[in-house]
């Protein structure tokens, strides 16, 4: 057995209720969490390391559950090979912010197998990945071009959802509405129908994996939700019998609020496009209010950015987190649905998600007290994955297998 590391002294949230431990302690054993608790019930004689925490926060390694790899155009252009080179690049990236477990929700190429192959084996440093493949839309439904996989009827959709199963999907995800970012389509249009998910629905949970929708529209989320998936990504247009169902059918909303306002401030001068940015517009409120009412009415949010397109950089998270709040969650609540519910949601949360006895030591340490202020997520000081720290603030990140290298500690100048 490895001698221990103990991060000490931070304001420590486990990812679980709202329990906040001011001058606790957290210990690491072997890649996994040890003990957790006050300051006051350690002995003055530690074994191990000691990192002092004090002025900071110690949460599990957050989880985005709805990123995009390989969303980027010239992904499309380039080899497998070339592409999962591009998405280590961002996996990384990710990693030195503190997300430790990410979820793709749809890229048109195979490399997101191969990419998650990589990291989940240690060839490559990363967050773990989880992946759904292909998003499935109808034929000419919402990111034909770019995130999906065109599929027609319940056979049709069914078949495409055991190929992404075959290939390794962590995850099924199904585009129930048009949305901003696929020319020729309303957001408001109603795409995929409730039978047609229920086949991919049926097939995700025959594999024992959860099902995820984009669902814009009022009457795509009811369609979703009436379909038996999971999660309703963004859910703009929420109005209260989408909420009720949702509440009835235990099913939780991932909302991306930041995506809309991003687009409209980068604009067309920025390089988005210039009906990307009109679609987004008329969607800004609405979308924000059902936040607000999904959030009032008790809706299970968990935490989600859209990363890595081009409006909305991988692990970058203020934006988001600050919106929840703004919605009404607490900074608690929001680290909650980026950690323990995020894991719920994912299906890995007997391996990671909160800081508990012989889970893996997936921690995030930021600067200051996130419980209280949750500007402080988005400043990383160490980040540990399996016990392994990864990135140390002012020292740097090294691109390696993190089977393979030493433990850096955080005093050691790279």
């Amino acid at each position: 057995m490895a001698n221990p590391i103990i991060l000490k002294g931070g304001t420590i949230y486990r990812g679980i209720g709202d329990a906040v431990i001011h001058q606790g302690f957290v210990e690491i054993i072997d890649g996994k969490i040890g003990r957790v608790g006050a300051v006051s019930d350690l002995s003055s004689d530690l074994p191990g390391e000691v990192i002092d925490t004090t002025g900071c926060t110690v949460t599990p390694g957050v989880i985005d559950t709805h990123m995009h790899v390989f969303h980027e155009p010239q992904m499309l252009c380039l080899s497998e090979g070339a592409a999962a080179l591009w998405g280590a690049n961002y996996a990384q990236s990710a990693l030195r912010a503190g997300v430790t477990t990410m979820r793709d929700l749809g890229a048109q190429t195979n490399a997101v197998f191969g990419l998650k192959k990589a990291i989940n084996e240690g060839y490559v440093v990363g967050p773990r990945y989880l992946v759904s493949g292909k998003a499935i839309c109808m034929t000419g439904g919402h990111g034909w071009a770019n995130l999906s996989a065109e599929a027609d009827g319940i056979d049709g959709v069914r078949h495409l959802a055991r190929e992404q199963l075959k290939a390794g999907a962590d995850v099924i995800k199904v585009m129930a509405t048009g949305g901003a970012g696929t020319p020729g389509e309303l957001p408001t249009s109603v795409q995929l129908g409730v039978e047609e998910i229920r086949a991919a629905v049926e097939e995700a949970h025959k594999a024992g994996k959860p099902a995820a929708a984009h669902a814009l529209a009022t009457q795509g989320i009811i369609n979703a939700v009436e379909a038996g998936v999971d999660t309703i990504e963004h859910g703009v247009f929420l109005d209260d019998r989408a909420i009720d169902l949702m509440l009835k059918r235990n099913v939780a909303l991932c909302p991306t609020i930041s995506v809309y306002p991003r687009i409209i401030s980068r604009g067309p001068a920025g390089g988005e496009a210039a009906f990307v940015v009109e679609k987004s517009r008329p969607l800004l409120a609405p979308h924000f209010e059902s936040l607000r009412k999904a959030v009032a009415a008790g809706v299970r949010i968990v935490f989600g950015t859209d990363a890595t397109t081009l409006y909305n950089p991988v692990g970058d998270f203020a934006d988001e987190m600050d919106l929840m709040v703004k919605a009404g969650m607490s900074p608690v609540d929001v680290i909650r649905s980026a950690t323990g519910i995020a894991a719920e949601i994912c299906g890995v949360q007997n391996i990671t998600g909160t800081l508990e006895e012989a889970k893996a030591a997936d921690v995030l340490v930021v600067s200051g007290n996130a419980t209280e202020d949750i500007a402080a997520m988005n400043t990383p000081k160490f980040v540990y994955k399996d016990g392994v720290l990864v990135y140390a603030q002012g020292h740097g990140y090294r691109h390696a297998n993190l089977s393979a290298r030493p433990v850096l500690k955080p005093d050691l100048a790279l």
